[in-house]
């Protein structure tokens, strides 16, 4: 073969593998788009997404029933819905999809060229795919990872590419996010980026001072705006009231959100999460010590032979069982549908990051952007789940940088002949001489281990609906659930609220209460609500609740609507449980507030007037004609 031939084939090769990277990349990308828009139709949560339709309903309407923590969440949602009411919730899981895709774009168009096209559109679906394990709807959650990578994206261009423009920006987005979610004031902590440069490059301290300068600029300049907006809109009374309650809450000792809890909560369960991350990077050597004896056998005597591969059995089975049992321990949480997924996974990019980040500092070819970007892909779940108190929970959010940097990092390490000759100088001096085809055999197995335990976060998680998707092909009728499918079980219980509610109060001239976690029936009936709308709210104190009933008495001349939600709904609406969630219910005191409902029942001459399997509805006796006192056995068991 001469060498037109040679320089002919290796073209031929070179535009072959362009074209599988074409491919690769139209998938990727299709799959990014598709897989939150078809999810985005099914799964109908009464709980976090009432609260959330709640709050963007009612920002201006009733604005002393509206937590203005999420501010600036709740004015573009409400915004949202004004052009695209008509589209019900569905429109609001629509602009969830809309956020996710500007995320997506936003890391691929800032990071791609530092960590490769098809690695990082990898690792976006990875992040997207995990993220749709969350609600549906617009959240702040979402919308605060939103900001914080675009804060994280223009410091790190601040910074590699040295313009302070993009400072600016960043201080720009800093403002938005704690408008969008007070709790992420510690978005403050991005500005390491400029010290960790300020110091590994050793820049000049005038330099690295007016990076700060810049960025504080665009923080004062952006709150003044919405400072602004609030005293045109009035709303800066409750704004700042919200601040001291946030205040008064962290502050109770005891309470979910003070700050021994929090602190507790962050440091421990990234521990936690790390150690799971730990256990499955040994695994991973053991496991490739295991599959190199299996790959240097040739030249050994057939004796030997059975040997090793017996020892390599044993071996590889103690790194498998490794493997698996980094999944499990940590224990689950005790939420509905959860599984130890989000610790897990956090676990394994948390130790992969830090190892790349460590190589990239320490190595004579260590690259310096791509410390800078790990160390931003580490700060955007540690903020995700700063000031909650639900642990790594939040964290399957956050894997926007993260993944994409694992996945660059783990590529790099399997396919680099560089990388595999480094590891080789330092293991050839012991006599032992890692082989490709091992490492790419261990890479296999410990991708279809990871991709099998991924597939059951991604399936055992689904919106408090149902696990068995095929069971999600159920209407509600109601405008607002328009094109949303969920069980049969649960459209017939709140079918069968909706239609006693619209015969009761077809006016909707009345308030409603609903004592439990089915948020959302005030926004599917259109009623206002008598009180705070989560009643059973730990944080909202019986000693409120009868300020806020005092409050009602004056507002409202008539008695509300109740729906009393007789099980748990972030549980689902199954049948195999049922049971013992309505058991739980009826002995579920919510701190008292169930003993003060019941008088506030009996006093007001309440009677039902309607239940279902989940629910049961309530009217006073000056609205209803119905003689039916016997509701204590639904409520209490009695």
């Amino acid at each position: 073969m001469n060498k037109e031939q040679l320089l002919s084939k290796k073209e031929q090769l070179l535009s072959k593998k362009e074209q599988i990277e074409k491919i690769a990349k139209i998938v990727l990308i299709a799959g990014i788009f598709l897989y939150p828009f078809l999810c985005s139709f099914f799964g109908i949560d009464l709980g976090d997404t009432g609260i959330h339709m709640f709050n963007y309903e009612n920002i201006y309407s009733n604005p002393d029933k509206v937590g203005f923590t999420c501010y600036l969440t709740n004015v573009l949602a409400w915004g949202w819905l004004q052009i695209f009411g008509g589209l019900g919730i569905w429109g609001l899981n629509l602009l969830e999809v809309i956020v996710e895709m500007v995320m997506a774009f936003a890391v691929y168009k800032v990071f791609h060229k530092y960590l490769g096209d098809l690695q990082t559109l990898f690792g976006i679906l990875i992040a997207i795919m995990a993220s749709d394990t969350y609600l549906n709807i617009f959240n702040y959650h979402q919308f605060n990872v939103f900001f914080l990578i675009l804060i994280l994206g223009f410091e790190f261009k601040a910074v590699v590419e040295k313009k302070f423009k993009y400072s600016f920006v960043a201080g720009i987005f800093l403002t938005l996010v704690v408008f969008s979610r007070m709790g992420s004031i510690t978005a403050l902590v991005t500005c390491f980026i400029y010290v960790f440069s300020y110091l590994y490059n050793n820049e000049d301290v005038k330099y690295f001072m007016k990076h700060l300068g810049v960025f504080a600029g665009g923080v004062a300049a952006t709150f003044g705006v919405l400072a602004a907006f609030l005293a045109i809109t009035g709303q800066v009374e409750y704004f700042i009231n919200n601040i001291f309650r946030l205040s008064g809450i962290a502050s109770t000792a005891g309470s979910g959100y003070s700050m021994e809890t929090l602190w507790s909560t962050f440091i421990f369960g990234n521990l936690d999460a790390i150690a799971s991350g730990v256990i499955y990077l040994a695994a991973s050597m053991i496991l490739l010590l295991g599959m190199n004896i299996l790959f240097s056998l040739k030249g050994i005597h057939p004796k030997k032979i059975i040997l090793n591969i017996a020892f390599s059995a044993v071996v590889i089975g103690i790194a498998v069982y490794m493997l698996v049992y980094a999944y499990d321990v940590n224990t689950v949480p005790n939420w509905p549908q959860m599984t130890t997924g989000p610790s897990f996974f956090i676990g394994i990019l948390y130790v992969v990051t830090f190892c790349y980040v460590f190589f990239n500092m320490y190595s004579k070819n260590g690259n310096p952007d791509l410390i800078i970007l790990g160390i931003c892909a580490i700060m955007l779940p540690l903020l995700t789940i700063a000031g909650s108190n639900t642990g790594t929970k939040h964290v399957i959010l956050a894997f926007w940088i993260i993944a994409p940097f694992a996945v660059s990092a783990v590529c790099r390490f399997v396919f680099s002949k560089a990388a595999l000759e480094a590891v080789n100088a330092m293991t050839e001096k012991y006599g032992l001489k890692i082989r490709h085809g091992a490492v790419l055999a261990c890479t296999g197995i410990i991708l279809v281990c990871m991709g099998v335990k991924f597939a059951d976060m991604l399936y055992c998680t689904m919106n408090f609906d149902s696990v068995d998707r095929s069971s999600l092909r159920y209407s509600v009728n109601s405008d607002k659930l328009k094109y949303m499918k969920t069980t049969e079980r649960e459209a017939d219980a709140v079918n069968g609220v909706l239609d006693c509610i619209n015969h009761l109060d077809e006016e909707k001239e009345r308030p409603l209460m609903v004592f439990g976690g089915a948020i959302l029936m005030y926004s599917l009936n259109e009623m206002e609500s008598y009180v705070q709308p989560w009643v059973t709210n730990p944080n909202y104190t019986e000693e409120k609740l009868k300020e806020d009933l005092k409050l009602a008495k004056e507002n409202w001349e008539e008695k509300p609507v109740v729906i009393f939600c007789r099980t748990n709904n972030y549980y689902g609406f199954e049948e195999y449980n049922y049971d013992a969630l309505i058991e739980s219910e009826l002995y579920n005191q919510y701190n008292g507030k169930k003993d003060w409902f019941m008088k506030f029942l009996h006093r007001n001459d309440y009677r039902l007037e309607y239940a279902n399997d989940y629910y049961i509805v309530l009217a006073p006796g000056d609205m209803t004609k119905s003689e039916d006192y016997d509701y204590n056995w639904y409520i209490v068991g009695e």
